[in-house]
């Protein structure tokens, strides 16, 4: 599996749990949002995870890729 990071902090928001970044030399780095619970954190690093397995950040539009993360469309 690649490298990830993951870094808690303060996102000022509590509609998002996580982001992720694809990095330059190819790791990656979660970001969670210390606003939430461990459990919906927990959840949140799960989602990530599925997103650096699927190859989600060479396959275009965000709003797709989520779409399709929650089983709400094909890709």
């Amino acid at each position: 599996m690649e490298y990830i990071n993951v870094q808690m902090m303060d996102l000022k928001s509590t509609k998002i749990k996580e982001t992720v970044t694809s990095n330059e030399d190819g790791s990656y780095t979660i970001f969670l949002n210390s606003r939430f619970t461990q459990e919906q954190l927990n959840d949140a690093y799960i989602h990530a995870i599925g997103h650096i397995d699927r190859d989600d950040f060479n396959k275009g539009s965000a709003d797709v890729v989520e779409a399709y993360a929650h089983g709400l469309t094909e890709l």
